[in-house]
């Protein structure tokens, strides 16, 4: 196999590991992003749930009822605070990998654009 054949082939390989990162970092996301979002409708439920119970119990239970309530809402607060963090260092992670997987491909296809050593 002749030097040019050689970076050739290195330059389709960065190629493929690049759009293999790329559908890697997509597929995370995407897998990510339900369950949260199930979580949270799941949190609303139960937030409005709460909100009912305090006013229709005592002054004890009311209380109770409050102070779960305040945690349901910080949850919510929470998860989708993590779904904005979760897409913005997915994608921060992806844009850094796509970076050096552009480094690998641009030094594979100099190394082939270049002349074989003698």
């Amino acid at each position: 196999m002749s030097f040019t054949d050689a970076m050739d082939r290195a330059l389709a390989q960065a190629r493929a590991l690049q759009k293999q990162v790329t559908e890697a970092v997509n597929k995370t996301a995407e897998q990510l992003k339900p369950h949260v979002e199930k979580s949270l409708e799941d949190a609303r439920e139960l937030q409005a749930t709460l909100a009912k119970h305090a006013e229709e119990t005592g002054e004890i239970a009311s209380k109770q009822a409050q102070v779960t309530l305040s945690h349901v809402n910080d949850y919510i607060k929470i998860g989708n605070e993590a779904l904005r963090e979760s897409a913005e260092r997915t994608r921060e992670t992806a844009l850094k990998l796509v970076e050096q997987s552009r480094r690998v491909v641009d030094a594979a296809a100099a190394a082939a654009k270049s002349k074989e050593p003698d």
